[in-house]
């Protein structure tokens, strides 16, 4: 996020760059990372300290506790946070412990919130980098997350549908005739599986979860390096999960009926 001068702004920019991290941040990177002035950035992050939004640690700034009461406050409101979990539990159950995982769309990228994964893939848990379109560009859309919401994005599937993108491995579909169809699928069904794809001797399957007005507020999905993702039996669990989770947000977000 640019350095846009206003106190709101800068506290945001500040809070997302350590909240980004997958450590703390010392006061250079947060300097750095936000294009914020120094002596800016260290009135405002100890502001933040004193309120317990962040804590100062020896290795840098991480979040604080409020943030923590904040998200739990949010999730009691019906959030994913507090509604995917137990789709979560059931989906690796069902696909022999492996990876399930929800993300939520957030400014123009999809934050992986929650997982659910065998002990088998811890490791693999510990040392892989999510992908992103920051990270990958236009190949995200070779994802199964990053495909449905490229589908659900008319400007941004146009555009991949003309121009293609790069392969990240020897069974990536780039053609732009090939993207097209696959993003058509994936808009008509909700539903989008890549088989090495992005990474090799690794499939995912994943499902769009919508709105009331049938916008894409997240994805939900599995992943692993068994066949499970590509059997017919997960991806109907998988859309099932997706719906229901659709109809409890709205149902929350309606709040409770009231009989007289």
């Amino acid at each position: 996020m640019a350095d846009d001068h206003t106190v709101v702004g800068r506290v945001v920019a500040i809070t997302d760059a350590i909240a980004a991290a997958a450590g703390p941040l010392t006061l250079a990177a947060l300097t750095h990372g936000t294009g914020i002035p120094k002596p800016t950035v260290r009135r405002i992050a100890n502001d933040l300290v004193r309120h317990h939004v962040l804590e100062a640690t020896p290795a840098g700034y991480r979040l604080g506790p409020r943030l923590s009461y904040y998200g739990f406050r949010a999730g009691r409101a019906g959030g994913l946070s507090v509604v995917v979990p137990p789709y979560l539990r059931d989906l690796s159950l069902r696909a022999h412990d492996e990876v399930s995982w929800c993300g939520e769309f957030f400014r123009g990228e999809l934050d992986f919130r929650q997982l659910v994964f065998g002990h088998e893939y811890r490791a693999d848990i510990k040392s892989q980098t999510w992908p992103s379109r920051a990270l990958l560009g236009p190949s995200f859309a070779l994802t199964a997350g990053g495909r449905l919401q490229t589908a659900f994005d008319d400007a941004l599937s146009e555009r991949l549908s003309q121009t293609g993108c790069r392969p990240l491995t020897r069974h990536s579909a780039t053609a732009p005739r090939e993207l097209r169809l696959l993003l058509e699928q994936a808009r008509a069904t909700g539903l989008a599986y890549e088989r090495e794809q992005v990474t090799p001797g690794w499939s995912c399957v994943a499902a769009v979860i919508l709105d009331a007005e049938e916008r894409p507020l997240g994805v939900i999905g599995l992943t692993g390096r068994s066949s499970v993702a590509a059997q017919r039996s997960t991806q109907r669990a998988l859309i099932a999960a997706a719906d229901a989770i659709g109809r409890e947000l709205r149902s929350a977000r309606r709040g409770p009926r009231v009989i007289e």
